[in-house]
C-alpha cells in the first residue's frame, strides 16, 4: 500500500509544478530572453552614462572659459542675465 501512495505522491507533484510551476524548458528560454534584453539595456544606459561622463570631464578645469560656458548655458536655457538688453525683433517671413 506504501509504494502506490509514495509513487501517487511524486507524479501529483510533478504534475502540479508542470501545470503550475516555473521550472521548465519554456520558462528557462523566457527567463534567457528576459536576461538578454535586460543585459542589453544595461549596456545601452552604461553606454549613454559613459558618453555624458566624457562630456562633464571635458568641462572642468582650463579646458572651457567660465565666461563662454555661461553664455552657451544662457542660450540653451533660454535665459537672459540681469545686465543684459533684450530687444524683441519681428519674425522674419519664410
Amino acid at each position: 500500500m506504501l509504494p502506490p501512495v509514495i509513487f501517487l505522491g511524486i507524479t501529483f507533484y510533478f504534475a502540479w509544478n508542470a501545470v503550475h510551476g516555473a521550472r521548465g524548458l519554456e520558462a528557462q528560454a523566457v527567463e534567457r530572453a528576459a536576461l538578454a534584453k535586460t543585459q542589453h539595456d544595461f549596456a545601452m544606459a552604461d553606454a549613454a552614462r559613459q558618453q555624458w561622463q566624457t562630456k562633464v570631464d571635458q568641462l572642468g578645469g582650463p579646458a572651457i572659459a567660465p565666461d563662454i560656458l555661461d553664455e552657451q548655458a544662457r542660450i540653451v536655457l533660454n535665459l537672459a542675465a540681469p545686465a543684459d538688453l533684450i530687444v524683441d525683433l519681428p519674425p522674419s517671413a519664410k
